[in-house]
């Protein structure tokens, strides 16, 4: 059920209402609402269908209406289903389609329908190129060449192609073009030709003209184009014309870029353009001839006129428009890039994300804009101060604290991070944060095998200029002896560090960690704690102050009562390799693996589980999780962008008096509306009619769906509630339940 959501000021997403599917429980989830954020700069082809650019990229669609703003963006909960788009289309009715990866889509700005793509080991492939030939589409994929029928109501492919003549087997289609009766098409192992006047008959391989790669100095095929009178091929090997004259085929490679790769051909009234890795040019009356791009960061991949200007995409680097002469970026194109490594909210709900290979970005204004100071481009974590400032762990560059317009870099200098023993002196400059953790006044930082033996770095924020009295380190007097350090965590006076091959030590530093007790380290094993597993992924303490410990194979929970961790086990359909963990006030813990989310109840012990399958989560490797403890929102970094988990009310409320529930009046449309309570601890809630009668008792983590203690419909009328927190507290409201 797609539906347009209010415009949010922090993330510019469309949503969509999705169930998921609950494992272990014995009911349907209440309903959640799932945001994507993602990069637009990877465009794979730009075009213009009724007064709009739109621009296909592997972060979704990107429609700009009048070559400024207003866009918007589609991604894989505004019916695509994917992210990861190739094509879009039009046809002679008017319809939009859409290619992407595993899906066809026919496509409507409120509503859509998905035809999955899934190969024989129930893979999804790359929908590349859609040609519409009235009732049919030819599509081009990265396994093979299909025709679908748009004649009926559930579509259906009738036809599809893997040989094509003497070309190798199976190879990618990576443009399709019809030209009167036949059908061209670029692969990667060549060019073929047929007709199509009886596509029963197409799956003959003999019925395929062909010209292998060797006709093309060894390359594939990108893009195939009709002009004038010969075809115009776009190869990894340079730009070749083919001239058919009277049965004779001369194949000529052009002087434009010679050996360089191309990458699109594009016809524009009586010119063809062309882009390659050195740049662009345009062919009139068969001459090429190139066309300086002055203003990009580096060759276009594709482009186009639109609004009377030119429009160019560079790979991984966005949009680009002609201003005056010099082509300016479009900036309108969403995150830096889709590797997001981390991210945080800080106090003030602005958002900073890091990614995997590009520099930190704020969104500001609504828009995402990098740091122009360099802090080195693989970056790890992040966490927000007590002041509502990002610090950001790198990979090999140390950790920056980051203002508004510069950043403070400390490193092996000015603190007491450390990097490596490999090539001395190199290897101490070249510092890994592997972990990040603040209680407002310390921060405590995670170096990836310490070259001294010292792996968490110490800072005291008020003193944090100061490398001699403003740093400490915890380490080998500590009683840590392995510096593969890959997590760590803090609460109440204990430090939590995750060891990649060594279990996890536990370091009991007080108020004043620079004033810890010696040897104050405790090391949990597999062999002396049933620690799950020695490799660990990533250690979180619980609002409780209780130890989890993700593991490359599970879960671990250390139970004080018998001093030794005790194993949760995770559900069918979730990776067992964990990534990061999360709780929520409630003491809810969230779980992010490299194949899917997995939600575990802290009252009934069950966990629910997300995926792209079943749920609107852009991608299932995830990297990190960071809640906004203010709103009750959860932030998902993927390889594929940011997932939202949205929280069902506006602010979360810790103080029991300013508790609500919502909706109030309850208004019962349907069996999955629900009412919730903004409590952001545990807690009881009991529901009495007027007469003292109780009528259901839940937890705070669950929502009333107007059922008694049976899953009976109570009828409408007012409804006593009772909140009691986990410390007695009790808060009392009344509820107008409105049954429709």
């Amino acid at each position: 059920m797609v539906c347009w959501k209010d415009y949010v000021p922090a993330l510019r997403f469309w949503c969509v209402a999705l169930w998921t599917i609950v494992i272990g429980l014995g009911q349907t989830a209440s309903a959640i609402e799932w945001r994507t954020s993602t990069s637009f700069k990877d465009v794979r082809r730009l075009t213009v269908i009724n007064d709009t650019l739109w621009a296909a990229t592997s972060g979704g669609l990107l429609a700009i209406h009048d070559g400024t703003e207003p866009v918007t963006e589609y991604t894989n909960v505004d019916g695509l289903g994917t992210t990861d788009v190739f094509d879009i289309i039009i046809d002679g009715n008017g319809q939009k389609w859409v290619a992407g990866m595993g899906r066809l889509v026919r496509f409507g700005e409120t509503e859509s329908r998905q035809f999955l793509e899934n190969d024989d080991n129930r893979d999804p492939y790359a929908l590349y190129r859609i040609v519409d030939n009235g009732d049919d589409l030819w599509i081009g994929t990265s396994i093979r060449l299909e025709l679908f029928s748009k004649t009926s109501d559930d579509g259906e492919f009738p036809f599809w192609y893997t040989r094509f003549g003497n070309l190798t087997d199976d190879p990618e289609v990576r443009d399709v073009l019809l030209r009167g009766d036949s059908i061209w098409l670029a692969t990667s192992a060549g060019l073929a030709t047929a007709d199509i006047t009886d596509p029963r008959i197409l799956g003959q391989s003999s019925r395929w003209t062909t010209w292998g790669a060797e006709w093309f100095a060894g390359g594939g095929l990108e893009r195939v184009v009709a002009y004038q009178s010969d075809m115009y091929l776009a190869a990894s090997t340079g730009l070749w014309k083919l001239t058919i004259l009277d049965g004779d085929t001369n194949i000529t490679l052009l002087d434009a870029g010679t050996g360089e790769r191309f990458t699109d051909l594009h016809l524009e009234n009586d010119s063809l353009f062309f882009y390659y890795e050195g740049g662009m040019g345009a062919i009139v009356d068969g001459t090429p001839t190139l066309i300086p791009t002055p203003g990009l960061p580096a060759a276009p991949n594709t482009g186009l006129s639109f609004g009377g200007r030119r429009w160019l995409a560079v790979l991984q680097e966005g949009i680009y428009y002609d201003s005056n002469g010099t082509f300016v970026e479009f900036r309108r194109t969403g995150l830096p890039n889709n590797q997001v490594s981390d991210l945080t909210v800080n106090r003030n709900g602005v958002i900073t994300a890091a990614f995997t290979s590009r520099p930190a970005a704020t969104l500001i204004d609504n828009l995402w804009g990098s740091y122009d100071f360099s802090v080195g481009e693989r970056t790890t974590l992040l966490i927000s101060d007590s002041n509502g400032v990002p610090w950001l762990g790198t990979r090999g560059n140390g950790l920056w604290l980051l203002g508004e317009d510069s950043a403070t870099n400390y490193d092996e200098q000015n603190s007491t991070l450390i990097g490596n023993t490999d090539d001395p002196p190199n290897g101490l400059r070249y510092i890994v944060i592997n972990g990040l953790a603040t209680d407002g006044r310390y921060l405590f930082a995670a170096c990836y095998r310490a070259a001294n033996g010292d792996p968490v770095a110490i800072a005291d924020l008020n003193n944090i200029d100061d490398p001699i009295n403003g740093w400490d380190a915890l380490g080998s007097a500590d009683g840590i002896d392995h510096t593969f350090v890959v997590s760590l965590d803090y609460r109440n006076g204990f430090v939590a560090v995750g060891n990649e091959f060594n279990g996890v030590y536990v370091c009991n530093v007080g108020d004043n960690p620079f004033d810890r007790p010696d040897n104050s380290c405790t090391h949990y094993t597999e062999d002396n704690s049933f620690l799950r597993s020695d490799d660990i992924r990533v250690v979180r303490f619980a609002p409780d102050g209780i130890l989890w410990v993700g593991t490359n194979v599970g879960l671990s929970r250390y139970d004080p009562g018998i001093e030794r961790f005790v194993d949760v086990d995770l559900p069918a359909g979730v990776d067992r390799d964990i990534a990061d963990l999360e709780f929520d006030g409630r003491g809810n813990l969230w779980v992010g693996t490299r194949d899917g989310l997995a939600r575990f109840d802290a009252t009934t012990g069950q966990f629910e589980v997300y995926t792209t399958a079943n749920s609107g989560l852009v991608a299932d490797q995830i990297n990190a999780l960071t809640l906004d403890q203010a709103t009750g929102d959860l932030y998902i970094a993927t390889n594929q962008g940011i997932s939202l988990l949205t929280s069902p009310v506006e602010r979360i409320e810790f103080d029991l008096d300013q508790v609500v529930a919502f909706p109030n009046p309850f208004v019962i449309n349907s069996p999955l509306d629900s009412l919730a309570f903004n409590f952001g601890r545990p807690g009881m809630v009991r529901i009495f009619t007027p007469a003292g009668e109780l009528v259901r008792r839940l937890n705070t983590n669950r929502g009333w769906f107007g059922d008694n203690q049976a899953h009976e419909r109570v009828a409408s009328g007012v409804y006593i509630y009772l909140l009691e927190d986990d410390q007695g507290n009790i808060k009392r409201g009344k509820i107008l339940l409105v049954r429709q």
